[in-house]
């Protein structure tokens, strides 16, 4: 509330609608006289009068002093009457005087000259009244100054929540005449009696007869019943003036039950105590509401200040005052704010599910978002959103930040809340810079066609995780690939490999294998029997090798297969034992993110009918996965990324000279509990979304099913008798993972790793990302139309063999058919092309230009004399293209049309089998 200072003749107005005066030194209230009566004196100083013994206890007496001494009266509102009044268009609640007369107000007084001769003329009336108010005697009083009240939440007088009255100071301050009769109608219609101001820290005994101070900065008390009764319905309250206002905050077991006329309505204003009977209240409501329809804010504004349980009121079809504000387009930040403080929810929805925010203009909405600190529309305004969760606007947004403006932006209850910010530490937890959020392929984009971020806004949970763990790598962790990928091609040439080939060097190792099977992928059975034997073969006559000769490298040679392995039989041979390793279940646990070492107590595995030690061949898969990523080959690797990622820690580990034994479990916060459900994604992610709902998402009831074990095994002695809790699921969850993750299999992990790096230094991987090596060993399976733009770019026509004729128009022509005819394919066809051209179906991480050796399309012609060709007689227009998969070549005859040449190289892609073209 805020205060306005009056005129001489409205103090006089005021005097006269005055419920209430205060008394001199002691501070006991009277009734207030009218303004005839009760004149301004300016009598000469005399001696102040000084209050009896009775009315003055031990602290509780008042400082006597010389100076002027001001005093205050509450010039009580008439807010019934006024409600009569509303309808006049005259009625500004602006104007002082209106507001003194409406609201209320102060008149402030100070001890006056005493006059025996006047004291001798005052009539009995007025003696008898003092008399009964406690007086000692007649008084004169100075009136200094008045002071109307209006409503204003930024008012400097703010009022507190209702606070519970004790009997035992009732009877302290009537015995000191502090209590006064209330006359306002509304306060009477409440069923209040009698109202008294309290002093600043007014001294009052509590329960135990100990003095604490009461209202540090003064308050009103209120009674329910009269003097001499007791407080039987527990109603007795009094309001505290505080610094700040404390709207709505009201406690109904504070201050005893509601008025039988209608629903108790607490209020900081200590001139709504209570709401008035209900078909009052119905009627104040319907002229609220008219009067918002109208636009007289004023009128609100004042109606407001007397009902503030109306800011949060439904009317028809449930509109609340904020939707008509918004509908009526106002503009008025001060009613707004007056609203947001009673309040007001600005994401109130009407019956037909119309927010305030859907029924306003642009004005409006910018206006009451920023009364109501309500971020802008993410997908309307992103820049503005991302502006306004920024709070230390470094254009990024912090991990906290960027949960809570995503949990704003979808309004997610607490469950989805937690939800939304395990999706941040897991996905974005170094945060998001404005670029990511905007840019081509940012969160915007991904969260416009999300379908769990969608289903938030219905209160449904989604699993955090899902299938598709792999995630597109941002350009700094493709800088860093490509640093490995020198590092190894250094390594390579260190160990005697030419730089850009891939045949293997003279004194690289003869490796004789079995024949591969000639079925190729057309029989799996057949060629996993083949692959098996493939791959008992190698392990036998590789396992004893130190890794120094595995970086030597092998030259392949199969059984009953002449040829020179110039790259393509080692791309063969790697497919082949990748197949052998995880294409069905009996060496590796099948995951459902991939394939998984089996339990320590599986010890032996039958390797083509041979038994061997499981982590032996466990430390023989480190190497081979190792070899492979030194050769460049892609390979179909179907271990889980959680072997990659134990794989870079290890080597983090190792470069501080310390074990890979000794890295450190998660940390014991939020972020580390959702590093850790990650790492669980990355092997089940089942397994971790059910994990994360055990603990943030399941009651205590659904908690007791559920015992200190996970798949068969005790997570701690006697886990099997111990039941999931409350206070013990944290516990519980990282049992699981660290049991899942480590311990069950930890045999294999810690074979696979050290086999791993017998073959490439851990020092190599320093720096690149997590499960780089995943992606450099599978590549990228999806062919791109850019993709294929920039192979015919380093095809056409640098890689056209003849060399002599690349520029003929007949070579070119041929060359453009072929990649025609590739764009017009899907997606298997591209990557069977690519099995058939280059040995893989995938592009290589760090893209085409990678590709060694390059890939050469060599249309199969001879000068014919002159500018013309001809075909080589070897090559007739109806044979079939073939690919060499050694030199990454494919030869082609020339045809005669697009047609023609589109049919043959359909025909031999989609019909070759994995056999091999050598030369």
């Amino acid at each position: 509330m805020a205060a306005t200072e009056k005129s001489p003749s409205c103090m006089k107005r005021g005097a006269e609608g005055a419920a209430m005066v205060s008394k001199p030194a002691w501070e006991a209230c009277v009734p207030a006289l009218p303004s005839s009566s009760r004149k301004p004196s300016k009598g000469h100083k005399q001696d102040r009068p000084q209050p009896n013994s009775d009315q003055m206890e031990g602290s509780e007496a008042v400082e006597r002093s010389d100076s002027a001494t001001a005093r205050k009266t509450n010039a009580l509102n008439c807010s019934e009457e006024m409600c009569n009044m509303v309808s006049s268009e005259e009625l500004d609640l602006e104007d002082p005087d209106v507001s003194f007369l409406t609201v209320g107000g102060y008149i402030y007084f100070r001890a006056g000259n005493t006059d025996q001769r006047q004291l001798k003329s005052t009539g009995s009336s007025r003696r008898s009244r003092q008399s009964l108010m406690g007086a000692a005697r007649p008084v004169v009083l100075d009136m200094l100054v008045a002071r109307s009240i209006r409503f204003s939440p930024c008012g400097a007088l703010q009022f507190s929540a209702p606070r519970r009255w004790e009997p035992a100071w009732t009877e302290r301050l009537i015995q000191q005449g502090r209590f006064q009769p209330i006359t306002p109608r509304k306060w009477l219609m409440a069923g209040a009696r009698y109202v008294c101001w309290l002093r600043p820290d007014e001294p009052m005994p509590d329960s135990l007869g100990r003095i604490r101070l009461l209202a540090h900065h003064g308050g009103f008390a209120f009674l329910f019943h009269d003097l001499d009764e007791p407080d039987i319905d527990g109603r007795d309250c009094y309001f505290q003036v505080v610094p700040k206002p404390d709207l709505a905050k009201g406690d109904r077991s504070q201050c005893g039950g509601g008025d039988a006329g209608g629903t108790r309505a607490w209020s900081s204003l200590p001139f709504s105590l209570a709401m008035s009977a209900t078909a009052s209240n119905d009627r104040q409501l319907a002229k609220t509401f008219q009067l918002a329809r109208r636009g007289r804010w004023a009128l609100v504004r004042h109606l407001l200040a007397e009902y503030p349980h109306f800011a949060t009121a439904q009317w028809k079809q449930g509109v609340t005052l904020l939707h008509v504000c918004a509908d009526r387009g106002l503009l008025d930040a001060e009613l707004l704010m007056q609203l947001k403080e009673l309040g007001a929810r600005y994401d109130a929805q009407d019956e037909e599910g119309r927010t305030p925010e859907a029924l306003g203009e642009s004005a409006f909405k910018a206006l009451a978002r920023s009364v109501w600190q309500v971020s802008p529309d993410l997908f309307e305004d992103p820049e503005g959103w991302f502006q306004f969760w920024d709070r230390n606007s470094n254009g990024l947004l912090e991990p906290d930040e960027l949960g809570n403006a995503l949990s704003s932006a979808y309004r997610c209850d607490d469950i989805g809340t937690q939800w939304v910010k395990s999706y941040v530490n897991i996905h974005h937890s170094k945060g998001i810079y404005r670029s990511e959020l905007l840019g081509a392929g940012g969160l915007l984009q991904a969260l416009q066609v999300s379908e769990e971020f969608a289903s938030l806004r219905e209160q449904k949970r989604p699993p955090l995780f899902h299938g598709s763990r792999r995630t597109a790598l941002t350009q700094e962790a493709c800088l860093r690939i490509a640093k490995l990928e020198s590092r190894l091609e250094r390594l390579r040439a260190d160990n005697g490999w030419d730089v850009g080939k891939a045949g293997a060097p003279r004194h690289a190792m003869p490796l004789p294998l079995p024949a591969p099977s000639p079925e190729g992928s057309a029989d799996p059975e057949e060629r996993m029997r083949s692959a098996r034997g493939i791959l008992g073969f190698s392990f036998e006559q590789t396992r004893g090798m130190t890794g120094r000769q595995w970086q030597t490298g092998f030259r392949i040679d199969y059984a009953g297969q002449e040829g020179l392995d110039d790259g393509g039989l080692t791309k063969a041979w790697v497919s082949e034992i990748g197949f052998a390793l995880w294409g069905d279940a009996a060496l590796f646990d099948q995951k459902p993110q991939g394939s998984f070492f089996k339990p320590d107590d599986v010890e032996t595995l039958q390797l083509d009918g041979v038994p061997v030690q499981s982590n032996e061949l466990y430390r023989w898969t480190g190497r081979f996965v190792a070899y492979a990523l030194y050769q460049r080959c892609l390979v179909d690797c179907r271990l889980c990324a959680w072997c990659f990622r134990m794989l870079q820690r290890s080597a983090l580990q190792s470069n501080k000279n310390s074990s890979w034994r000794t890295i450190p479990d998660w940390p014991d916060t939020p972020e580390g509990e959702d590093a850790m459900l990650d790492d669980l994604a990355s092997l089940d992610h089942t397994v971790a979304s059910n994990l994360w709902r055990v603990r943030h998402e399941l009651s205590e009831d659904d908690l007791q099913w559920l015992d200190f074990t996970c798949a068969g095994v005790e997570l701690e002695p006697e886990g099997s008798k111990r039941t999931v809790a409350g206070d013990s699921k944290a516990a519980y969850v990282r049992l699981c993972c660290s049991c899942l993750l480590r311990k069950r299999s930890q045999i294999g992990l810690q074979a696979f790793v050290d086999g791993f790096f017998e073959v490439l230094p851990p020092q190599l991987l320093a720096g690149v990302p997590e499960e780089a090596v995943l992606c450099m060993l599978s590549g990228r399976a999806e062919v791109t139309a850019k993709q294929l733009d920039e192979l015919e770019r380093m095809v056409v026509p640098g890689g056209l063999v003849p060399t002599k004729l690349r520029e003929h128009p007949r070579v070119r022509q041929a060359a453009g058919w072929f990649f025609r005819t590739v764009r017009e394919g899907d997606g298997a066809f591209r990557a069977r092309l690519l099995e058939f051209w280059l040995g893989v179906s995938r592009i290589p991480l760090a893209g085409i230009t990678s590709i060694r050796p390059r890939p050469r399309l060599q249309i199969m012609v001879q000068p014919a004399g002159g500018d013309a060709i001809k075909r080589i007689s070897s090559w007739p227009k109806d044979r079939l293209p073939e690919g060499h998969t050694c030199g990454n070549e494919l030869w082609m005859a020339l045809p005669d049309s697009f047609e023609e040449a589109s049919n043959r190289i359909r025909l031999a892609v989609e019909n070759f089998e994995a056999g091999f073209a050598l030369r």
